[in-house]
């Protein structure tokens, strides 16, 4: 990604240029270092979800047991 410029020269002035921005769109890639993590009942606890994608992604967890235990998340 970034800035790219053309330019064309025949010698024949003058030389004529053109810059031009370039972004590459790609799906996102996910790494979770740890893949278990365990605490004690009633303790804090991180989850590390290291995501990235172009343009930038919307990250979120979700648990697949259906409980509706209370969960703060903090996107870092």
């Amino acid at each position: 990604m970034g800035a790219y410029m053309c330019i064309a020269s025949n010698g024949v002035p003058p030389t004529v240029s053109k810059r031009i921005m370039v972004n590459v769109h790609f799906h996102p890639v996910i790494h979770v270092p740890n893949q278990l993590v365990g605490a004690p009942l009633g303790t804090d606890v991180t989850l590390e979800c290291n995501v990235e994608a172009y343009p930038k992604s919307i990250n979120y967890w979700v648990r697949d047991t259906g409980m509706s235990d209370f969960v703060r998340l903090t996107s870092i």
